[in-house]
């Protein structure tokens, strides 16, 4: 061969060579950037799951401490109050330490025990957040009671009224 078609097959070699690398590259990084997109969707499809899983734990948890409450295995702090007289004895206790003015009316506190009862605090006024924490203070007393209603407005500066009525049953003997 002559050196001139010698220099033009080592050239279309090197062409062809160097198109077959650009081409390799290429594929490589097409490959490279669909694996990438894929562990991204597969990140975020994980951490959706684990998401969903911890909600799912944290029902399930929640659902056996009720089943634990209602089967009486749990909650062993907690009592049905002995009289209304009892609970509301703990609930102007609190509505006092928390400087919230209130007075009490129309609640059928004289019971048999194992009866409901309501509890009706008519006139309630106080500062918002004394009253918010009252009741969360009313909550974690240590007897069994349900808020029915709960009424509040606002009457100035942080200054709220209102009235609640809780429900509870008298401790039945045993």
């Amino acid at each position: 061969m002559a050196p001139e078609k010698q220099q033009r097959a080592y050239g279309l070699l090197m062409f062809l060579v160097v198109v077959l690398l650009l081409g390799a590259q290429f594929v490589l990084q097409y490959t490279l950037r669909q694996a990438s997109d894929e562990l991204i969707s597969v990140k975020t499809s994980l951490s959706s799951d684990e998401r969903t899983l911890n909600a799912q734990r944290s029902l399930n948890d929640r659902y056996k401490n009720f089943q634990q409450i209602v089967s009486g295995q749990a909650g062993t702090d907690r009592k049905f109050p002995v009289n209304g007289h009892e609970l509301y004895t703990a609930v102007s206790k609190v509505l006092t330490d928390y400087g919230i003015d209130f007075s009490n009316s129309t609640s059928n506190i004289e019971v048999q025990p194992g009866a409901t009862f309501t509890l009706q605090i008519t006139i309630l006024s106080g500062q918002y957040y004394n009253v918010i924490k009252a009741l969360a203070a009313i909550r974690e007393s240590g007897y069994i009671m349900r808020i029915s209603q709960l009424s509040l407005t606002a009457e100035g500066t942080g200054v709220v009224k209102g009235r609640m009525s809780i429900v509870s049953t008298a401790q039945a003997q045993s």
